[in-house]
Parts: structure tokens; C-alpha cells; sequence
């Protein structure tokens, strides 16, 4: 069984929407009757003159007016701010106490680095995590007697 797949071919092209015959022949004549009449549509045109040399300009002057006045803002924020602030961990005491607090730096610092970060970290930095000594074992870990510099030194 064939199907016929031309849609147009079914339904045609006929959708309905049709107006007798001649009905555009006198069309623009009964449009011209219905309409009111206007004076001013039968005055000649006048022809327009040139702008002027400020209405040309008008427009990139406000433009640039509008650049002035947003930079004499920027430049008052920047007097009325208070200049060279310094951020120093030496000048600046509620910092150092804070740093030096350890339940600070462990509820805000060290909670925020998460294990992947340090990994990465240690990655780059070439430290093997097999070298590591895991933390139960700690205890048991004993350092190296340290040594002066002194211990070190070749004579030469």
C-alpha cells in the first residue's frame, strides 16, 4: 500500500480565503471616497533645512560632558577615601591576635582547604604522599637528634 506523503496535494491550496471577482479593480477609488479630505496633505512639501553646527555636535559634546562628570566622580571618591591603607600583618594587631589564636586559624583557615587542595599542593611541590607518616603512627615517631651546624660542616 502506497501513502501518499504530498500534503498540499490532499487539502489544496484553497484555504478559504477568497473576494469576488473585480473586487481590486475600483479598490483605490472607494478607498480615496471613504477617506476624510485634508488640506494639508495636498501642500507642497517643504523642504527641510540643514542642521545647524551645534545640532550636529550636540549630541558628542553631551557625551563627553557625561565622561567629565563621571570622572570628576571617580576622582572625589578617591580623595574622600582614606589613602595609603596598610594591610600588614606587622601594623596590624586584631590580625596578628586573630592569626595567632588557634582555634581561629582552625575553625576559618584550616576548615576552608579541603584534602584535594592539599594533595594538589603537595603534588606540585613534589612530596610524595607514600613518604608521609600517617598520623596514628606519630606518636611513636621519634625526630632526629638535632644537630648544630657546626656538626655539619666539613673541615676542610
Amino acid at each position: 500500500m502506497k501513502t501518499d506523503n504530498d500534503i498540499l496535494g490532499r487539502i489544496g491550496r484553497r484555504d478559504g480565503m477568497t473576494v469576488p471577482d473585480g473586487f481590486f479593480d475600483d479598490f483605490a477609488s472607494r478607498m480615496e471616497a471613504s477617506l476624510p479630505y485634508r488640506a494639508e496633505a495636498e501642500e507642497t512639501m517643504r523642504v527641510i533645512s540643514r542642521r545647524s553646527v551645534w545640532n550636529r555636535v550636540r549630541p558628542y559634546v553631551y557625551m563627553a560632558a557625561m565622561f567629565a562628570g563621571i570622572w570628576c566622580m571617580l576622582k572625589m571618591f578617591t580623595m574622600m577615601a582614606p589613602g595609603n591603607v596598610d594591610l600588614s600583618i606587622e601594623n596590624n594587631p586584631m590580625l596578628t591576635e586573630a592569626l595567632s589564636d588557634d582555634n581561629f586559624v582552625y575553625d576559618y583557615i584550616v576548615n576552608d582547604i579541603n584534602e584535594r587542595e592539599i594533595l594538589d599542593e603537595m603534588f606540585d611541590d613534589s612530596i610524595s604522599v607514600d613518604e608521609m607518616i600517617p598520623a596514628d603512627e606519630l606518636n611513636d615517631f621519634e625526630p632526629f637528634a638535632a644537630e648544630s651546624p657546626a656538626d655539619n660542616v666539613d673541615d676542610m
